[in-house]
């Protein structure tokens, strides 16, 4: 049996959603055909890349998960590269990726900057170039990660697929990021949109879209006692959830109703006591499901999204969505399913929100619009021929000798 390696920055039950979750659903969509491993950092949290877990190996599901310590974490000195490569980009630009000061930067100056974003792990790196052709692919899960860039040049050419999950941001448009995206023999696409987006950024790369298997089997609703809009993920700046909470304050302000915002996943901002606002924090998926299947609607208010797993699970479950115009991928969701409605300022928010609550049964018209689009699109075999289409030379290779780890057994 031919074995495959997925490469990604963190790795743990507790982590839940994004591309964690994502190399995880692939490594269980081929392991009945292939040996697979996952190879991942002894990180948990993302803001820092400390470690946590003990580097070696362990068997989860079946599947084996290689641990390697991490050599750089992230530090000041990462954000104060990051500051400057950002004040150095010039203005105008229609994209974050096009503003980044191409030409100005060397390579090595911007392999600086990405190894010390973190995880950097100079042991995945020398176990990759010394175990590379023992694989028959190496699938490295998100872009901008030193265990993808660096990583990633170790592996043999003809076996080296990137899921870039990819967004608008400066980084993405690095010369060396670029350079690295079209040395991939594929890239694996979550939609349509994020597709457009890398050619834009980086040229004619080759690659299909695969997308991710969505849980899509009905819930029964939560009984909450007044309606609500929901908000399920990470809930941090970058998210758009502070915008979210300032603009449904200032909504019940000018339009006073029962509505309420309830919050569910991990925070990293402060977030405002109010009866208006219900916190739930982090909530197991049963209880997740059903608050998506009795909500109003579901609010994105991310602007970078490469596939928006929360998203797509709301509109499973028969729920509309009230999501970020500005995000591409989200705009085209709703632009195909007819599940919602997009919205670009305060305005438009406060128009999708004054519409719900005039038009509910409209609302709910376009909820089953949208489950029928996720049921349609990413059911879970589909998405498994959909990947092994994007690996389907594979199968002809020699199945691969044993690769034992220098610290398997610690």
């Amino acid at each position: 049996m031919s074995k495959i390696a997925i490469v990604v920055q963190r790795c743990h039950p507790s982590i839940v959603g994004g591309s964690e979750a994502l190399a995880w659903q692939y490594a269980g969509m081929l392991r009945e055909r292939f040996d697979v491993e996952i190879l991942t950092t002894t990180a948990v949290d993302y803001v820092d890349w400390r470690e946590v877990l003990p580097a070696g190996c362990e068997r989860r599901d079946g599947i084996l998960v290689r641990r390697f310590p991490i050599t750089v974490t992230r530090s000041r000195y990462w954000h104060e590269l990051h500051a400057r490569l950002l004040s150095q980009s010039p203005a105008g630009a229609n994209s974050k990726a096009d503003a980044v000061c191409r030409g100005r930067w060397t390579i090595a100056m911007q392999e600086e900057l990405l190894r010390h974003q973190g995880p950097y792990c100079m042991e995945l790196n020398e176990f990759v170039a010394a175990h590379g052709s023992a694989y028959a692919a190496w699938i490295f899960v998100t872009y901008q990660y030193p265990t993808t860039y660096f990583a990633a040049e170790q592996a043999p050419p003809d076996r080296r697929f990137l899921v870039p999950t990819l967004h608008d941001e400066p980084i993405a448009g690095l010369d060396c990021v670029r350079r690295m995206a079209r040395s991939m023999r594929g890239i694996i696409w979550l939609t349509e949109a994020e597709k457009r987006l890398g050619r834009r950024i980086w040229g004619e790369v080759p690659g299909t879209s695969v997308g991710m298997a969505v849980a899509s089997e009905p819930v029964e609703p939560a009984n909450l006692s007044t309606p609500y809009l929901l908000y399920c993920g990470r809930i941090d700046q970058p998210k758009g959830c502070v915008r979210l909470i300032e603009d449904f304050c200032r909504f019940k302000r000018e339009r006073p109703s029962a509505l309420r915002l309830v919050l569910t996943g991990p925070s990293k901002i402060e977030i405002p006591q109010s009866k208006e606002i219900e916190y739930r924090g982090l909530v197991p998926d049963e209880e997740k499901y059903a608050l998506m299947a009795g909500a109003s609607a579901f609010v994105m208010p991310s602007p970078w999204e490469s596939f928006s797993i929360a998203t797509l699970e709301a509109m499973a479950q028969g729920t509309p969505v009230i999501v970020n115009g500005a995000c591409e991928v989200l705009a085209e969701h709703v632009a195909l399913s007819q599940a919602g409605q997009a919205y670009d300022d305060y305005a438009s928010f406060a128009s999708a929100v004054s519409d719900l609550l005039d038009q509910p049964e409209e609302w709910r018209r376009r909820g089953v619009l949208g489950r029928d689009y996720v049921c349609q699109r990413y059911d879970y075999q589909q998405v498994r021929e959909r990947l092994l289409a994007a690996l389907n030379e594979l199968d002809s290779l020699p199945s691969q000798a044993p690769v034992v780890s220098a610290f398997e057994g610690r």
